[in-house]
């Protein structure tokens, strides 16, 4: 009988254990892509007597994020950091949760990610001195942070 007991509660306690490295309504975790948080910051954020710092993070935005072919300004429409069009291939896009967060799959290779805005345009603020717009770069078996902080509204 205590044989049987042992095991039960080995079993109970494997499960527990196995269920709690995630919170429910959390996307499972990738192990090859980027993932990031989306924050926006519209308004005043120049720094003032009558400013808060916790005021000037900014809240999480819901964005859809399209994950093109690394893109350089003169493969984009527009004039930065909003563009009309993206004449790359689309690899991937995803919507984040409340939060701003998101996730996506991808092989390893060089990518640019940009946000949908409201008005139809895709947000891209950084670029390297390739002139490539936010460029990602995925490595073999590595996820690769990207957080993008949406401020074509706000002052700094």
């Amino acid at each position: 009988m205590k044989f049987y007991l042992a095991i039960f509660c080995s079993v109970v306690t494997l499960f527990a254990f196995s269920c709690a490295s995630r919170t429910p309504g959390q996307p499972k975790p990738i192990s090859e892509g980027i993932k990031g948080k989306v924050t926006v910051q519209e308004g005043n954020f120049m720094p003032g007597p009558d400013q808060k710092p916790d005021s000037r993070k900014g809240k999480d935005g819901r964005r859809t994020v399209y994950i093109y072919a690394v893109t350089t300004a003169a493969q984009a429409e527009g004039d930065g950091p909003l563009y009309k069009a993206i004449h790359q291939p689309l690899v991937a896009k995803v919507k984040t949760d409340a939060r701003g967060f998101f996730q996506c799959k991808l092989s390893p290779g060089k990518y640019s990610v940009f946000t949908l805005e409201e008005d139809g345009q895709f947000f891209a603020s950084l670029s390297n001195g390739k002139g490539e717009l936010n460029p990602v770069e995925v490595f073999p078996g590595k996820v690769t942070v990207s957080d993008i902080v949406v401020n074509h509204k706000a002052a700094f």
